[in-house]
């Protein structure tokens, strides 16, 4: 303010009319210069206050960065597309190994903890939706083959007035992977519009509309016994640990027979079945979005693609699986592994084949329900499936997959 008044009056000041002649000119006097100490050395280095603010935030931008690149790099080789495969057409990805009957998987290595956290961090967030009020069913037109199988379609709607209904026939359902799956990855659209075999691309279906659309998916030769909505709670009656938001996907067991005085491994092998527990997979309850489902979907992606380079024009309409191979393939066998897999991914061990023995009312193991052979299968002659009366559904084996 000083500096200001005397620039201001300057011209007064200097001014001989109102100047005394005896008055001196301060400016005009030299100031002695005095030679700056040890002790005050860092007030020779002047940094503008914005500018210092500016460089601290850039060295804490920098360090967070680096704390962070292992990190980045890990999650650079993921895919998060629908089937783990690259969006590009006919992209090819790493093929596991070939599914083994005999398979047993191995235990997780510390190395994967991270891969853990991520599985578990997923299904909590997942666990924030409910199931869909939905039921999916497929039949090749929108006439069904017969009374029966309409009978049994009308007890899916008396027993779950609240849910919708949805049947696609053949053409519909190849607009829906058109519609979901194209954008994303049109190697799905390219197997399921031509697989020689339908009964391919039927299974590859029901696992494209549970992991896309969530909620009930279930064959046309089943009938609804009990409300939907009432499965998982007394599935988990008896656990008192485990809640309804917890389970974000429900598995039946098809199979049971652990018990080998009863179920030598010859009846194992005349029966058809790969391994002493297995899971069906004519009927999916899942919420939209899960592991399991993305993991089988790319499962089957890779197990047709090696077999396509095995034929001789390296066609996909070469391929010719037998019953077995289809199983193996798209259906309960490679179903069964994919969750297995899992399930050692999300608990960090190898879930032993008895541990699934003898489940009364239902069985978590992280965020899947496992319901006994008598809940979605009932009247089989194994397991101890029980009847109707303890079941949440009934499957009529019309087993048309074989006619295709």
């Amino acid at each position: 303010m000083a500096e200001l008044r005397r620039d201001i009056f300057r011209g007064m000041y200097n001014n001989p009319i109102y100047r005394s002649p005896y008055a001196t000119d301060k400016d005009s006097i030299p100031k002695p210069s005095t030679p700056p100490s040890s002790s005050n050395w860092l007030s020779c280095i002047r940094i503008p206050r914005r500018q210092a603010i500016l460089g601290f935030i850039n060295v804490v931008f920098f360090f967070v960065f680096i704390w962070h690149l292992p990190l980045l790099r890990a999650a650079h080789g993921r895919s998060f597309l629908p089937s783990g495969v690259s969006a590009a057409p006919y992209a090819h990805t790493t093929l596991q190994t070939p599914l083994n009957p005999d398979f047993k998987p191995s235990l997780i290595s510390p190395a994967t903890k991270k891969s853990r956290r991520q599985l578990h961090a997923l299904a909590k967030e997942l666990s924030k939706i409910q199931f869909p009020k939905k039921i999916w069913q497929t039949w090749k037109t929108i006439t069904l083959p017969d009374a029966e199988t309409f009978t049994r379609r009308q007890t899916w709607h008396a027993m779950n007035p609240t849910h919708e209904y949805e049947l696609l026939t053949d053409k519909t359902a190849l607009d829906y992977v058109i519609e979901n799956f194209n954008s994303t990855d049109p190697y799905i659209v390219y197997l399921y519009q031509n697989f020689p075999q339908r009964i391919l691309a039927a299974d590859l279906l029901r696992y494209l509309i549970a992991y896309k659309s969530g909620g009930l998916y279930t064959d046309i030769d089943t009938e609804c016994k009990r409300p939907i909505d009432n499965w998982v709670c007394q599935a988990i009656g008896n656990l008192p640990d485990v809640k309804k938001a917890d389970v974000n996907v429900v598995v039946g067991m098809e199979l049971d027979i652990m018990d080998k005085s009863q179920y030598s491994d010859k009846w194992v092998l005349d029966a058809g079945f790969s391994q002493r527990i297995q899971f069906l997979q004519w009927t999916i309850y899942a919420k939209p979005g899960h592991e399991i489902l993305r993991r089988m979907i790319t499962s089957v992606q890779e197990a047709v693609r090696a077999d396509i380079e095995k034929t001789d024009k390296k066609s996909i309409g070469g391929l010719k699986y037998n019953d077995t191979q289809i199983l193996d393939t798209t259906g309960p066998f490679r179903w069964t592994q994919t969750i297995l897999e899992y399930v050692n991914d999300l608990t960090g061990r190898e879930v032993k084949h008895e541990e699934f023995a003898n489940i009364q009312e239902g069985k978590v193991f992280g965020d899947v329900l496992f319901l006994p052979v008598n809940r979605w299968s009932p009247g089989v002659g194994h397991s101890n499936a029980g009847d109707d009366e303890t079941a949440f559904m009934a499957h009529h084996f019309k087993s048309t997959w074989r006619d295709d």
